[in-house]
């Protein structure tokens, strides 16, 4: 996660309180949206950032326990500042394999791709130590439950010095290929370019090279696909911005690319944002990945990495710097125990507020979310009852309620909740 400046600073935490607060800009980002059902094909693998440096079994146990099937961390070679011993990041790939978790490695090295400090330049030498580095370490770990991203947020100057051209970056990439190809690698792992801080667009000269080249390049063609960060105010903006990049990989030579989001969440600091607030917008991203159908969703981070509450780079976590669980642990044990394994998923939009449907285990369920959740469930479950129905707010110690006594649970289920719809024995829901 890059340490980005007070304005940015500044303007996320604006935005922050429009999202919460606010509707009309949800309203607009989502004017094309219809009402009508749209099918999801399946759910995306969810995973959380962890710290190699400090995660133990029983965090990665709890992970899994959660609902996650992946968990995301770096490794940098010994020329960079922050790298750990090798040992123990095989220790930390061998405890998230024994508590049954995936792992999608990050490969990055240092602001000038081989070192951090200026005379270490940019030049094929660099290019060609890292690329042996980045393959030496995918060859001693090696399996179908890895995966790994080449660099982390190119396009930001904590990782990456602005006097590197990212065309630099993009041919060390290239050179991965080709030693992968020349040592006879096979089957690959797979493999993801590029962990972009910004998306692709005109604006952002920089990713959107990476986007075109990716799919133009045949000397990328060992990149399964391609990571993106989408940190935004409004959770549900991603839809219209995944849509549109994934149209333009459709369309492209290469189809089938991948487009991965490997890295996203929201921070709990004083004075913006509450814990709870956290809860909800983290909840947000997550059905908001579902809907989107991003077939990996990273939720940054696992733990705190401070005291300090008033600062926002150090409150990623979904635990707080000492272990403890905030609200959205809670949250998210609601939601992935629905959303994990589920089927015959399809989602409806209504001014700026949602419902997804889905069957599991023969029961189906609908998450009503936005700032109309309860007005508009309370408009389906008018429209007919059916036996056994129950509804509850998600992440909260309050019980599930018959679905006739709703009414008189205001105080329980606002509007702007995330809601949950429950009916028994598969039957369909009003």
């Amino acid at each position: 996660m890059p340490v980005r400046g007070r304005a940015w600073a500044r303007a996320l935490a604006l935005a922050a309180h429009v999202a919460v607060s606010g509707l009309s800009l949800c309203q607009q980002a989502h004017a094309e949206l219809h009402e009508a059902p749209r099918r999801i094909a399946s759910m995306p693998a969810f995973a959380v950032q962890i710290d190699p440096a400090t995660v133990s079994y029983r965090d990665l146990a709890t992970i899994k326990s959660m609902g996650f099937s992946l968990v995301r961390f770096g490794v940098r070679p010994e020329v960079v500042r922050g790298h750990l011993t090798p040992q123990r990041y095989l220790q930390v790939i061998g405890q998230a394999r024994q508590a049954g978790l995936h792992l999608l490695v990050t490969l990055y090295g240092g602001r000038f791709i081989w070192g951090d400090t200026g005379e270490d330049g940019s030049s094929d030498a660099n290019e060609a130590r890292f690329a042996e580095f980045a393959v030496q370490f995918m060859r001693r770990n090696n399996g179908p439950d890895l995966s790994y991203e080449f660099w982390n947020e190119p396009d930001n100057r904590t990782f990456l010095h602005p006097s590197v051209p990212i065309s630099r970056l993009i041919s060390t990439a290239g050179r991965i290929c080709d030693v992968l190809a020349q040592q006879g690698i096979a089957p690959l792992p797979s493999l993801y370019l590029f962990g972009l801080a910004r998306l692709p667009k005109p604006e952002n000269p920089a990713a959107e090279l990476s986007f075109s080249r990716w799919l133009t390049d045949p000397r990328l063609s060992c990149f399964k696909g391609l990571s993106i960060h989408p940190y935004r105010a409004m959770p549900e903006t991603l839809v219209q911005d995944y849509r549109q990049l994934s149209g333009r990989v459709r369309n492209s030579t290469r189809p089938s690319a991948e487009l991965i989001v490997s890295e996203w969440g929201y921070a709990s600091y004083l004075p913006v944002r509450s814990e709870a607030t956290q809860a909800a917008l983290i909840a947000r991203q997550v059905l908001s990945g579902v809907i989107a159908e991003v077939p990996m969703l990273g939720i940054y981070a696992w733990r705190d990495r401070g005291e300090a509450r008033w600062d926002r780079e150090a409150n990623f976590g979904l635990l707080r710097a000492d272990g403890s669980e905030k609200p959205v642990i809670a949250m998210l044990r609601d939601l992935l125990g629905v959303l994990v394994g589920a089927k015959d998923a399809e989602w409806r939009e209504r001014n700026g507020s949602f419902v997804l449907s889905l069957r599991k285990e023969d029961a189906v369920h609908r998450i009503y979310w936005g700032p109309q959740s309860k007005a508009m469930m309370l408009e389906e479950l008018d429209k007919g009852r059916a036996e056994g129905c129950k509804v509850r707010a998600l992440g909260t110690s309050t019980g599930a309620r018959p679905c006739p006594a709703v009414r008189q649970a205001d105080a329980e289920l606002p509007n702007g909740a995330i809601l949950l719809v429950s009916l028994p024995g598969g039957a369909v829901p009003p």
